[in-house]
């Protein structure tokens, strides 16, 4: 049996845009390359607007890509919608950023949690389903459950409701979830658990995930392995003890500088100027050239290859 969950190769995402009434492209996922193993955290990285939203859409078949290919438990699903297809659904689920916005209005917390169940024929009755979920949701400390499961999302907070929408994924016992940027709308003081409670069913399920997040501190936490993306464009993997002690690209270095909860106390920086590169038809070489302090006339006529330093370690930079 093969240890890798997920397989991407050379994937490829645009969204066409007009300019002037000329057609161009924002070069949102451009050419990724990657794999996730059974049982990881897989962290994506970067800053707001590098495509990892729009990676964990096409990843889950919210969006199609224009070309590449993307392996899930050994078979294909490039090039197909999976909107009907019941056993995709929940072998690979999805929580969103904002949990308002993840919750129908019209409907009381109980009805939300139990219809994924019923569409996908989890628990054989009613009684049987609302057994599960009271279990699930006593066993995470979401108490009383019997009252939060009565209520509509408006009556609950961002926190609780967060922990409700990871609960209603995990219902259906995935073997993949991705987890967008699920803990940045939430305030510090609840971060924490959501993120323990993140970690305690992805344990107790045994499932991989794509953890996507801008947060270095967050991503060095929670994950096994991290992936810095800068627009559109990989820029490092390794694990999440190497990005953090010992960055090799110069955006990674940058993004570990300048946290101030991974690097307090440090005098000196590895400053970065300029403004994030257009993604709409960006121009050619290193996608991180124009704002690198180390990047040379190379940089910007020819793009670094992703290629392995050791240990799995994967770079993309001329001069590392």
């Amino acid at each position: 049996m093969s240890t890798e969950m997920l397989k991407v190769k050379n994937l490829v995402k645009y969204f066409p845009v007009r300019k002037i009434g000329k057609k161009q492209y924002v070069k949102a996922v451009d050419d990724l390359t990657f794999s996730i193993k059974t049982g990881e955290i897989f962290g994506v990285l970067g800053e707001s607007g590098c495509g990892k939203t729009t990676l964990g859409r096409v990843i889950n078949r919210l969006e199609m890509e224009q070309s590449g290919e993307i392996q899930f438990l050994g078979q294909s699903i490039s090039g197909r919608e999976y909107k009907e297809d019941k056993y995709f659904r929940r072998k690979m689920q999805m929580i969103f950023q904002n949990p308002y916005d993840s919750f129908d209005p019209r409907y009381m917390i109980y009805k939300s949690m139990d219809l994924p169940m019923k569409i996908n024929m989890v628990g054989i009755d009613q009684k049987r389903r609302l057994e599960k979920i009271l279990e699930t949701m006593n066993h995470a400390k979401l108490t009383p459950a019997e009252s939060l499961l009565t209520r509509y999302p408006h009556e609950l907070s961002g926190g609780q409701l967060q922990r409700i929408s990871i609960l209603r994924s995990m219902l259906l016992n995935p073997r993949f979830v991705v987890a967008d940027e699920c803990v940045s709308m939430l305030d510090v003081s609840v971060r924490a658990d959501v993120l323990n409670l993140l970690l305690q069913v992805h344990k107790e399920l045994d499932s991989s995930m794509l953890f996507i997040t801008h947060d270095i501190s967050v991503a060095t936490y929670i994950c096994d392995t991290i992936m810095v993306l800068y627009a559109g464009k990989i820029m490092e993997i390794g694990s999440s003890n190497d990005i953090l002690n010992s960055p090799l690209h110069p955006y990674s270095k940058a993004l570990v500088s300048y946290s101030p909860t991974i690097r307090k106390g440090e005098k000196e920086r590895f400053r970065i100027t300029g403004e994030v590169v257009t993604p709409i038809d960006p121009p050619p070489g290193c996608r991180f050239a124009s704002r690198c302090p180390v990047a040379k006339e190379k940089c910007t006529v020819e793009e670094p290859k992703l290629r392995t330093i050791d240990n799995n370690r994967q770079v993309a930079c001329h001069f590392v």
